[in-house]
């Protein structure tokens, strides 16, 4: 991929886990570029540098900017885009006669700049966000487990919002993880152990999962399956 958009969830799970040198190793080796909106880069910098928490992952950010690892993408058209499409997407479902207010603008954006520049994909931990747009029925069904009441899905609304996205594809932390591990490039990392491979892509993508991507234990075992292979 020579284009990927970033949601703020997956600089912050790699940020977490001392992983966003991978993003370094990626662009350097196969000249992929990373972007990210202006508001994810508020949520990932300038929200964070405000406090205490997590001043330190956003100064790792800030240096790889600095890097031209990131770039930060500004475009009226992409503001316009992700209006259009919160707007749309919050009118989605309903719970007890009620829309549900389910995305949250910056994660749209990343959509949209990923529409407006023609981006490989984008990449999003949420999963709300991500179901939304590919598996809406599913995603209706989680909220009724969680929320334990009747969910109604207004499909006019999601059809127009899925042909706002024009088939942009999505990816995750894991996924990427899991492709940088069988390009080789964690083996430095390798332990002196039985087993050496799938410990460390185990380790790595738990790590990741309990960092904030939302990733099931089936999906797990499943990625960790076909990456070994």
């Amino acid at each position: 991929m020579s284009h990927i958009i970033l949601d703020s969830g997956p600089v912050i799970s790699h940020s977490l886990n001392d992983l966003l040198w991978l993003f370094d190793k990626v662009k350097d080796y196969y000249g992929t570029e990373f972007s990210m909106t202006e508001a994810v880069k508020r949520e990932v910098i300038d929200h964070p540098l405000a406090g205490k928490r997590f001043k330190l992952e956003a100064l790792q950010v800030m240096h790889l900017m600095k890097k031209g690892t990131f770039k930060v993408i500004s475009n009226p058209d992409i503001d316009a885009l992700a209006k259009e499409m919160l707007e749309i997407a919050n009118l989605c479902y309903y719970g007890r006669n009620q829309p549900l207010q389910l995305v949250h603008y910056a994660e749209l954006t990343a959509v949209s700049a990923a529409v407006i520049n023609k981006a490989d994909a984008v990449m999003i931990d949420e999963r709300t966000t991500r179901y939304m747009f590919e598996k809406p029925e599913k995603l209706r069904n989680i909220l009724q487990h969680k929320l334990h009441t009747p969910i109604e899905i207004d499909k006019a609304a999601v059809l127009r919002l899925r042909k706002l996205a024009r088939n942009v594809k999505f990816t995750r932390s894991a996924e990427f993880a899991a492709v940088c591990f069988e390009k080789g490039l964690l083996d430095n990392l390798l332990p002196d152990i039985p087993k050496s491979r799938e410990n460390l892509l185990d380790a790595l993508l738990w790590a990741l999962k309990l960092n904030g991507c939302a990733i099931s234990n089936k999906d797990l075992s499943t990625l960790m399956r076909l990456t070994l292979r």
